[in-house]
């Protein structure tokens, strides 16, 4: 099977392309960055498309974040609606099957979620994951997959950026910075590794329609999170400050039922993933 992986030079796009590379089964990986064009510009979906033939496409190319979003809604929407909206059309023309990365944000405010959830997004990160949801329905409705990822975490996130509190809290504790963690703010997280395993499985069962992609483990405050990562460090917990989430954060527990009936479980535990991170990071060639 040849896939195409857009986002294939960011975070969540990476993991997928080594997956794919190198699991239980190979596949013919056809990875598509940011050098490769803006997506949401006229005809690079369908260029790119057309050049490779793929049998699937993973669109992983978004911009995510919260505070991401709100800072640059603008950028927002190009990423995450309207290059959907290019990819899935140019999915249609050429009969490729599409898989759309999306976000557990969606459910909103919901304390536990499966896939029959309602959606009730709580920010425009949120809605705009949603909007490109529904353009994926709209254009390629045969055989679409919708992931809804869960927190996910490990190599591959620049700390600071607002793409993730993990590997944010790791860095600021091996710094020795101070380490904001949300009052009452807890997840439950999924080593990358795990959920690009996952995806592979979902791909690989032949089913279509809407997969919780992550953990139903019991979640993990952020507060606690703050204080492996300065276990993980040698950092001092004095550096931890408890502080106010900015609105629009949900952690919903997702039910992943679907994912389990395919033989998923995740590998690898928090601690485990912090330890693996943080050698992730010592073992990387410098910049």
């Amino acid at each position: 099977m040849r896939v195409l992986v857009t986002g294939a030079s960011g975070f969540v796009g990476r993991a997928l392309v080594e997956e794919l590379r190198h699991g239980e089964r190979a596949y013919e990986v056809l990875p598509l960055g940011r050098d490769d064009g803006d997506l949401a510009d006229e005809g690079v979906a369908e260029r790119a498309i057309a050049d490779t033939r793929p049998d699937a496409i993973v669109h992983a190319a978004a911009r995510i974040g919260v505070v991401r979003c709100e800072d640059e809604p603008e950028l927002a929407l190009r990423s995450n609606v309207l290059a959907t909206v290019q990819v899935a059309r140019a999915c249609t023309t050429h009969g490729a099957r599409l898989a759309y990365v999306s976000t557990a944000d969606v459910y909103g405010m919901a304390a536990i979620a499966d896939e029959e959830t309602p959606p009730a997004p709580e920010s425009l990160y949120a809605l705009t994951k949603l909007w490109g949801e529904e353009a994926a329905r709209l254009y390629t409705p045969d055989r679409l997959l919708i992931l809804r990822l869960a927190n996910p975490y490990g190599p591959g996130v620049e700390p600071g950026e607002g793409k993730g509190a993990v590997p944010t809290m790791l860095h600021q504790a091996e710094s020795g910075e101070r380490i904001p963690a949300y009052r009452g703010e807890a997840r439950s997280w999924c080593w990358i590794g795990d959920v690009a395993r996952a995806v592979r499985l979902v791909l690989e069962s032949g089913e279509d329609g809407v997969f919780n992609v992550g953990t139903d483990a019991d979640p993990v405050a952020l507060t606690d999170v703050a204080r492996l990562a300065c276990a993980a460090t040698g950092a001092s917990e004095d550096l931890i400050d408890e502080v106010e989430p900015p609105a629009g954060r949900v952690a919903p527990v997702i039910g992943i039922e679907r994912l389990r009936a395919l033989g998923w479980r995740a590998e690898v535990g928090l601690e485990d993933g912090l330890r693996l991170l943080l050698e992730a990071w010592h073992t990387a060639p410098a910049a």
